[in-house]
């Protein structure tokens, strides 16, 4: 069975345009739209596909713009592809996405939110006080230095705001600080860039945030998780939904550990991504960390249809994935004509039917998916299988063949 990684995009990455298409094609995007412009009174289709840049680039409206896009997408994606996936990570912004996408956060309130988070970051530092700048390093803990070294000396706020890849760290704080750090990495040789942004994000000038903001989350119903979520905070998953507030504003003035989000998804066998949000952000920074990983874009066409084709490329046909079940499972009946009578028989059965569909050049039909289903039931349960694990293994058939869920309790009724 393969194990999908949903992305959730951060701020930066948008642009004019962004799900134009996508609404076009898809009724479930189109409706997110509509959803996500009720819930805040803002026509988002006209923000999205015809104001100017600089307007879409407000944060107050840069962050319920991707949100939504984001979930558009996810929508767009559960129609087409029907994934089902084993974590959700977002950057930044994007974890609000993750939660709203996970079902701890329902839709209309996550705009809300976003909205409400982007006006207060917003409002946080005047105009031209803040600054952040993108470094490309490996040397991680020599730029945290630096940052502590110079706010010690001006005393002034600057610290690590991103830790985004293994080469990519974001810096943010004063402006004159800033810049003075990015000076200092010119003179040892260290390539930075100044961001076009003037709200520092992930630092401690974002406290005024912090207040207000729980006040909107106090509004809102916060329920756990239905799949697992990394915080941006711990760079590990949520426990539970009673951290869900405190690690929200945890992330408004601390870094965003990406790297460790990224790490947590490869060492708990993730075998490919899928980003959501406008552009390829995401898709690029797991490239540079875990070059291994597929990754997709879903605002990228040519990216969808390559996810397609891996899709089609890792679907195992129903019976056959039922043979290789029935097959795997540890037998503990060794009644040699019960084995025959109750195994051997029924197996046979689920093989001549799946030859059948394998002459014919075509999927199961769903009476035949239950037909296999229930014969391989009924191996299981003559094999010794509780059915706690016969569940189990009707749960893999199901997602390594995609198709749809199956009940024990409702299967063994008829076997």
């Amino acid at each position: 069975m393969t194990k999908a990684a949903f992305l959730c995009s951060g701020q930066g990455s948008q642009y004019v345009g962004m799900g134009r298409e996508l609404v076009r094609d898809s009724t479930a995007a189109a409706a997110a739209f509509d959803e996500a412009s009720e819930a805040i009174g803002i026509d988002l289709r006209a923000l999205c596909f015809e104001s100017t840049a600089a307007e879409l680039a407000r944060t107050v409206n840069t962050q319920p713009a991707i949100l939504t896009l984001s979930v558009a997408q996810a929508r767009a994606s559960a129609e087409r592809e029907a994934l089902d996936p084993a974590v959700i990570a977002g950057h930044s912004l994007g974890e609000i996405t993750a939660l709203t996408l996970a079902g701890s956060i329902g839709f209309a309130d996550a705009v809300r939110l976003a909205r409400r988070r982007g006006e207060l970051m917003q409002q946080a530092v005047p105009e031209g006080h803040g600054l952040m700048l993108a470094v490309m390093t490996r040397e991680h803990e020599a730029v945290i230095d630096l940052c502590a070294q110079v706010s010690e000396q001006m005393f002034d706020v600057v610290q690590v705001s991103n830790l985004n890849s293994n080469t990519q760290v974001v810096v943010a704080g004063s402006a004159s600080a800033v810049l003075a750090v990015h000076g200092r990495l010119e003179d040892d040789g260290i390539r930075s860039t100044p961001l076009n942004v003037s709200v520092p994000f992930h630092s401690p000038l974002m406290e005024p945030v912090v207040a207000p903001l729980r006040e909107q989350l106090a509004s809102i119903e916060i329920t756990a998780p239905q799949v697992t979520v990394l915080s941006n905070a711990t760079g590990r998953p949520y426990r539970d939904e009673d951290e869900i507030v405190e690690l929200l504003l945890r992330q408004v003035v601390e870094p965003v550990r990406w790297v460790e989000n990224q790490r947590w998804m490869r060492m708990h066998g993730i075998d490919y991504a899928v980003e959501f949000g406008p552009g390829q952000t995401l898709s690029g920074l797991m490239r540079h960390t875990h070059r291994e990983v597929p990754v997709f874009s879903y605002d990228s066409a040519d990216a969808r249809a390559s996810l397609q084709v891996m899709i089609e490329r890792t679907t195992v046909p129903f019976l056959a994935r039922a043979l290789g079940i029935a097959v795997a499972v540890r037998n503990t009946n060794f009644d040699a004509d019960d084995y025959r009578e109750k195994i051997v028989t029924p197996y046979r059965s689920l093989e001549k039917l799946s030859r059948l569909v394998d002459r014919e050049r075509r999927d199961a039909t769903g009476q035949e998916r239950r037909e296999g289903a229930e014969l391989l039931i009924g191996i299981l349960r003559a094999k010794g299988s509780t059915p706690a694990e016969i569940q189990s293994r009707l749960d893999t058939l199901s997602a390594d063949s995609r198709t749809e869920p199956l009940s024990v309790d409702d299967l063994l009724a008829h076997v």
